[in-house]
C-alpha cells in the first residue's frame, strides 16, 4: 500500500453540529501548508505522527476502508438529519489523492461532504480530483494584506486569493468564505474592511465571521510549545460587534456568527 493509500489524520469528531448542515462527523488531517501563529488546532501542523508531554502519539495512518468503516457507523444520523462527512485539518487538500479517494467512496454511499480549507493549495489538482465530489466548501480568508499573510500564517496570500476566485467561477456547490477574528491581527479595520471589499467585488452575499477561541493554547502546552500569540480570553460581545461594523460599512453582504 502506497502512501497515497493512507491518510494522515489526528481526529475524527463525531456528533458535530458545527462543521456543515445536520449532524456530522469532521476528519482532521494531520498536516498544514500554513503556520498560523494562532492555530486552533496546533496538533494538525506536522505532517508526521509525533508525541505530546506525555508520550501520547497524534496522528493515525488510515486505509479509505479503515476510514470509511468508521464513517458508515454515523450514516443513519447523517440521513436523518441531512448531515454528513466534513474533511478538515489541518488541512485536507495537502494529502489530496487520499482526501479525493474518500471523497468519492462517500459520494458511494449517498453521503453529503463538506471540506473546511485555508485555500492554499495547487487549483488544477483540487479541481480534478477533489472539487467534482464535494457538496460544500468554508474557505478561510484571514488576510487581505501580503505582508500580514507573510508574517502571520508563513504564505503570501495570492495563491488563496485566486484559489477563492477561481472556486467562484468553477464551483457549482455553495463556497462560504469565513473570516478567523484573531484580536490585533484579523481584526483591524483595515483588514476587515479590505477582505469585505475583495468579497463584494466578487458578488459574495454570505459570509462567516469566526470568533476567536484561546483554547489552543492549551494544546500547545501539550506539544511542549511555547505560543507566539498570546490572548488568552475570548472575545467580548463589544469585540465581535466592533469587528462585524467595521466589516459592514463597505459591504451589504449578509454576516453569519459561528458559536
Amino acid at each position: 500500500m502506497g502512501i497515497d493509500d493512507r491518510g494522515l489524520i489526528f481526529d475524527i469528531k463525531r456528533d458535530s453540529s458545527e462543521d456543515g448542515p445536520g449532524i456530522r462527523t469532521t476528519v482532521f488531517f494531520k498536516g498544514c501548508p500554513l503556520s498560523c501563529i494562532w492555530c486552533q488546532n496546533p496538533e494538525g501542523k506536522k505532517f508526521l505522527p509525533e508525541p505530546d508531554v506525555h508520550g501520547k502519539r497524534i496522528g493515525t495512518w488510515y486505509s479509505v476502508e479503515e476510514l470509511m468503516y468508521r464513517l458508515l457507523q454515523d450514516k443513519p444520523f447523517f440521513m436523518s438529519t441531512g448531515g454528513g462527512v466534513t474533511l478538515s485539518g489541518g488541512e485536507a487538500t495537502l494529502q489530496m489523492d487520499f482526501s479525493g479517494k474518500l471523497l468519492q467512496a462517500l459520494k458511494r454511499e449517498g453521503i453529503h461532504t463538506a471540506l473546511e480549507t485555508g485555500g492554499f493549495f495547487r487549483y488544477e489538482s483540487f479541481k480534478k480530483k477533489m472539487l467534482p465530489w464535494l457538496d460544500l466548501i468554508y474557505f478561510d480568508i484571514k488576510l487581505i494584506d501580503e505582508a500580514d499573510s507573510k508574517q502571520y500564517t508563513g504564505r503570501s496570500n495570492k495563491r488563496i486569493l485566486s484559489n477563492f476566485s477561481r472556486l467562484l467561477s468553477d464551483a457549482e456547490i455553495p463556497v462560504i468564505p469565513r473570516i478567523p477574528l484573531i484580536p490585533g491581527i484579523t481584526t483591524t479595520k483595515e483588514n476587515l474592511t479590505g477582505i469585505a471589499a475583495f468579497l463584494n467585488d466578487h458578488g459574495i452575499k454570505t459570509c462567516e465571521l469566526m470568533p476567536y477561541n484561546p483554547l489552543w493554547l492549551d494544546k500547545l502546552q501539550k506539544l511542549g510549545i511555547t505560543p507566539r500569540y498570546r490572548r488568552t480570553s475570548f472575545m467580548t460581545p463589544a469585540e465581535q460587534q466592533a469587528c462585524v461594523d467595521s466589516f459592514t460599512q463597505h459591504s451589504p453582504m449578509e454576516k453569519k456568527h459561528a458559536n
